[in-house]
């Protein structure tokens, strides 16, 4: 007898068919009655799509990134369209315009750029203060020296010759090595 596969849930519970049934049914039900909303949002989310076929990173945060301003480039033309009269040809009509596509596009550029210049930006701060942090050290280092003298620091010879006598370990005859 064959085993069915049976899909997990976030819940990590299996779902059944009649449950999977129920959400393809409710999602065919929703594309039907709110068809001028999806046509915006398919053919203004497609720089989206692309971003997250073409990004293999475990995170996806390129797709991530394209997605946040991508949608907030297509909300504009979705109010303007749920303020009217919601109907296929207002559809039709934002889809033709070509400012939308430069709305579209144009987020989903800034989103590439976002993702592409921020890392090195986040890398030349961080080296910044990890510069900063290093040169305050070093000046408070100076002035414990100016404080309590050299030996403070552990450079000094003598102190280094004594720790290093310490951590010797001497050898036993018969000891296991």
């Amino acid at each position: 007898m064959a085993k069915t596969s049976k899909v997990r849930g976030t819940g990590g519970k299996p779902i059944g068919r009649t449950t999977a049934l129920m959400i393809v049914c409710g999602a065919i039900a929703f594309i039907i009655a709110a068809l001028p909303s999806v046509i915006i949002l398919v053919v203004g989310m497609v720089p989206t799509i692309v971003a997250y076929i073409i990004d293999l990173t475990p995170g996806r945060y390129a797709a991530r990134c394209v997605a946040g301003l991508n949608i907030a480039g297509v909300v504009p033309f979705l109010n303007r369209l749920w303020g009217s009269t919601n109907d296929m040809a207002a559809a039709i009509n934002i889809v033709t315009d070509v400012y939308a596509w430069l709305a579209f596009y144009a987020a989903s550029g800034i989103g590439w750029l976002l993702f592409s210049s921020l890392p090195g930006i986040v890398a030349s701060f961080k080296t910044y203060s990890a510069r900063r942090h290093a040169n305050a050290l070093r000046s408070r280092l100076e002035e414990l020296k100016e404080e309590w003298g050299d030996e403070i620091s552990g450079s000094t010879p003598g102190i280094q010759a004594e720790s290093d006598e310490k951590a010797e370990i001497p050898e036993t005859e018969g000891a296991p090595a």
